[in-house]
């Protein structure tokens, strides 16, 4: 065999190996079986005493193919949400693609919670175990940049059909948000231009 066949036999080889480690490393199981996921909505103490306490060991259940929980950081009246999510073949495809070229931000040994980390709240998927998005389990997590998710799945509306506040009170905070983001902005652009027309006369 020549060196050049060698060296061919040798690269194709290393490329299985790499395709081979990657797919291992991929949170998800590419399958159509159903787990058992937890299934609440949790409101912070301070909305809600009695709502704020729902997501416990007892909690509803549901099944998909996968679960997914979110942690909000700085999200009016909701802290918690969890519950089922059913992922196309094409959905899972996708967001292993999207996962490959996101910025890693942490990843455990043994990663079976695949998250994605905003400035406002961190979204995570499993599908290994029942109950793995359960908020009393430990379960080691990789966690990505914002834009894992996108295009791929909308929590936002899966949240809404367990909560049907839930698009309203978080469309009403985007508004107040992005308008309170506008107006900073706004005036940091006047100043600018107030420092720069004394300072060029």
């Amino acid at each position: 065999m020549s060196r050049k066949n060698g060296f061919s036999v040798v690269s194709v080889f290393i490329s299985f190996l790499i395709a081979q480690i990657t797919c291992e490393e991929f949170e998800l199981e590419n399958t159509e079986s159903l787990v058992e996921c937890v299934q609440c909505v949790q409101l912070w103490r301070s909305a809600s005493a009695k709502e704020g306490k729902v997501c416990t060991s007892g909690a509803s259940t549901c099944r998909g193919n996968a679960c997914f929980m979110r942690q909000c950081k700085h999200c009016p009246v909701y802290q918690y949400m969890s519950g089922c999510v059913n992922f196309s073949p094409w959905q899972l495809a996708d967001l292993e693609m999207n996962r490959r070229t996101s910025e890693l931000r942490m990843r455990r040994v043994g990663a079976v919670l695949l998250c994605e980390d905003t400035f406002n709240q961190t979204t995570c998927v499993c599908n290994r175990r029942d109950k793995c998005n359960s908020i009393h389990s430990r379960l080691p997590f990789a966690t990505y940049s914002e834009g894992l998710f996108k295009g791929i799945v909308n929590f936002d509306t899966i949240i809404a059909a367990i909560d049907p506040r839930y698009l309203e009170v978080m469309s009403g905070y985007h508004f107040r948000f992005l308008a309170s983001s506008s107006s900073v902005s706004s005036l940091s652009s006047f100043i600018a231009i107030i420092v720069f027309f004394l300072f060029s006369h």
